[in-house]
């Protein structure tokens, strides 16, 4: 479409979402587990008394894991067989980071872009860390309530500490990252691609020119290596000379 860029896929979006969706009540539920919402009268307010019952919100709490197991896993899968890597980290991103956010509150200029910010980068792998480290010790958290599965207190007692402090980190990381996306108007145009997909042509000419460069250099080469049509005046034109 004409001024316009596609960012993101439909599935993209999807994923993202469910991940974003599924990580959000698996916080909220997890400090539930603790449990805080009784000492801090969460259960008072209305639509929250269920908050109150630990096996609801432990519930609640697997039933968002699966979600957001399956979103990785999906992710992970998905993106590897694509082999589109554009989120890892690439080298120079941490000075490259900081001018970036430098340059959100007005200090220096933004350094030339790919398709994803440094800072973006970097956030993915260090919040992908704690996502695997999540996945890993929930895993365990759960198998450990099977009767075959036998852990020693002490392995116990430290999967759940290492489990509760990624998960404050992930909340913590999450808050950032809607923070930046909200209060930075240079970031509202991604925002945005996270529902529609698109991106404005003249946003990625400016702040992702790296990547503007490379669609316009595939778009130069589709239109180069296009077959083009012979007009139907000129095919017979040239048949008449021939017959002559």
């Amino acid at each position: 479409m004409p001024g316009r860029i596609k960012r993101h896929t439909s599935i993209e979006i999807l994923e993202h979402w469910v991940l974003a969706a599924s990580g959000i009540i698996l916080i909220f539920t997890g400090l539930g587990c603790l449990p805080l919402f009784k000492r801090y009268y969460i259960t008072e307010i209305p639509g929250f008394a269920w908050t109150g019952d630990f096996n609801t919100v432990t519930t609640v709490h697997y039933t968002a894991s699966i979600f957001f197991v399956m979103a990785v896993c999906f992710h992970i899968l998905y993106h590897g067989i694509k082999k589109e890597f554009g989120l890892l980290p690439k080298k120079g991103d941490v000075k490259n980071g900081i001018k970036v956010m430098a340059a959100m509150i007005g200090i220096g200029e933004e350094p030339p872009s790919d398709k994803y910010l440094p800072e973006q980068r970097i956030a993915y792998i260090g919040i992908g860390a704690i996502i695997l480290l999540l996945t890993v010790t929930g895993i365990i958290k759960v198998l450990k309530n099977l009767e075959w599965v036998v852990l020693s207190p002490s392995s116990e007692a430290l999967n759940t500490i290492i489990h509760t402090l990624s998960g404050f980190i992930f909340m913590i990381a999450f808050i950032i990252h809607v923070a930046i996306v909200i209060f930075f108007k240079s970031n509202w145009p991604l925002l945005k691609s996270m529902f529609t997909g698109w991106v404005d042509e003249d946003y990625v000419k400016h702040r992702h020119s790296i990547w503007y460069e490379k669609i316009k250099g595939k778009i130069t080469q589709e239109e180069l290596t296009e077959p083009k049509e012979t007009e139907p005046c000129k095919e017979e034109e040239n048949a008449h000379k021939d017959n002559n």
